[in-house]
Formats: structure tokens, sequence, C-alpha cells
């Protein structure tokens, strides 16, 4: 269990190299919200996260990423509960070629030692 948000997107990181939206799925919790410049979706169920990560994983095999470095940028403590993080990520390939690199905002909530995706602010910058 990750106790830092850097050990977090670590492990998230992981997950998504994984390229198993089932993996990944477990670091979201529901209802959330992703906003980005096409507007705002609220999801409701994992089953919904899911079939995101299905579809949303294509285009990252399709670079053949096989490294994701997670940079927490900022981190803010905006309640108890709840951290909202800007995340830079640089992905490579096998031959240790940058591929991609985002920039987004992750909005966390902390239970138990444990952190979980509740609101994502994609800008893809």
């Amino acid at each position: 269990m990750a106790h830092t948000t850097q050990d977090f997107f670590k492990e998230y990181a992981a997950a998504l190299l994984s390229f198993s939206a089932a993996n990944i799925t477990t670091f979201y919790k529901t209802p959330m919200a992703v906003y980005s410049d096409q507007g705002v979706q609220v999801v409701t169920k994992p089953q919904e996260v899911l079939a995101f990560w299905e579809e949303g994983l294509k285009p990252y095999a399709a670079q053949k990423i096989t490294k994701a470095i997670p940079y927490v940028l900022t981190e803010e403590r905006v309640s108890e509960t709840i951290l909202v993080c800007k995340v830079f990520w640089e992905n490579y390939d096998d031959s240790d070629t940058q591929v991609s690199r985002e920039t987004n905002h992750y909005i966390l909530s902390e239970k138990d030692g444990g952190f979980s995706i509740v609101g994502l602010v994609i800008t893809g910058a």
C-alpha cells in the first residue's frame, strides 16, 4: 500500500504498464468525475472505469510503452482526506526513447493509509 503520493503513482505506473484494464481500475474509486476540454464525465460504476481503460490502453500499446515515469509536481491537501496532485508523465519504449509525455491533475481520496483516484483533470500537455 502506498504511503506517499509518489509511491501511489509509481504503483499506478506499474498497473498501466501491465496493460490490464482490471489492474488499472483498482486505483479508482467511484463515483468520480473526469474533466477535459471535451466536457465533464461522471463515472458512477467501476465497470465504466474498466470499459474506459479497455479502450484507453490502445494508444499506449500502439506506442509500445515499456516504462512510465510519474513526477508529482505539486501536491495540495484540500481537506482531511482529499489531495490534488499535478503529475507529469514521461513514457518510454523498450529502446529507452521517449515516446510521449503528459501532465494531468488527479484528485485523490485517502482512506486507511491508501489512496484512490476520485477525480481526473486531463490536460495532456
